[in-house]
């Protein structure tokens, strides 16, 4: 059975928290490996704060959309924003420097997910992370 959640806020870095409990109470309620848990939540934070930070440039109205598909074996994350365009082309994960402060949040996203397919769309941008990961099949 295929099951959504769908959720819309605003770019509110206070939100970010929301759509993380959000998150882990969905891949908890479906019976999915604590340790997978864990990853995805903050990999899907990360990728939420890019959005605030980087697309908006920290502008806290601009509308997110956070939509999650899990079929029992794969967790597919949609990520909606509608800010100017991203070149996909300049989203390289960098490798972690111990010497550096942040920067790791693309290279986190790659780490914990299967796949990572970043496009342009109609007045925004769209991120789609996948992930094979078995739960309960409710």
């Amino acid at each position: 059975m295929r099951e959504w959640f769908v959720a819309a806020f605003n770019s509110n870095p206070l939100n970010t928290r929301v759509a993380r409990s959000i998150v882990k109470t969905f891949l908890r309620q479906r019976g999915i490996a604590e340790e997978n848990v864990w990853d995805l939540e903050i990999a899907i934070n990360e990728a939420l704060t890019n959005v605030i930070k980087h697309t908006y440039g920290g502008d806290q109205t601009k509308p997110v959309k956070l939509s999650i598909l899990w079929d029992g074996e794969e967790l597919v994350v949609f990520i909606r924003d509608y800010g100017d365009h991203v070149d996909p082309k300049l989203l390289k994960p960098r490798l972690p420097d111990p010497e550096r402060e942040g920067g790791f949040g693309l290279y986190i996203i790659h780490k914990v997910f299967d796949s990572v397919e970043f496009s342009n769309v109609c007045q925004g941008n769209l991120l789609v992370l996948k992930k094979k990961v078995r739960g309960r099949v409710c």
